[in-house]
């Protein structure tokens, strides 16, 4: 005669089994070879003057937007240089904004 608690065991047996199998860490497959190479983005070189008063008219109006402005003299080159290349896609910078607003940038950055 089967015991009355035996369909509640295997319930619980079953779920627990899913539970351990589902938060196990899955594995990834590992490329070995390649038969094609990887795509590379390269950059168009832009023959633009770095004028600083149009940068200053762009950090001024596109930076003010979103948040107060910085000192410039705040932060090093180094560390406006990694500023930079953070926020310039996030205000969705044309190419030769960024050249300007990098020229006024560093321009009055601290030493």
């Amino acid at each position: 005669m089967i015991n009355k608690r035996f369909p509640v065991i295997i319930i619980f047996f079953f779920t627990f089994t899913l539970i351990g199998l589902a938060c196990t860490k899955k594995s990834m497959p590992v490329i070995t070879s390649r038969t094609t190479e990887p795509i590379k983005k390269e950059k168009t070189a832009l023959n633009v003057d770095p004028d600083l008063i149009a940068g200053k008219a762009i950090f001024e109006s596109g930076c003010k937007y979103c948040h107060d402005l910085p000192l410039l003299n705040q932060f090093t080159i180094q560390r406006w240089e990694g500023i930079l290349s953070y926020m310039i896609p996030r205000a969705r910078l044309t190419a030769e904004q960024s050249v300007h607003i990098s020229a006024y940038v560093k321009a009055n950055a601290s030493k």
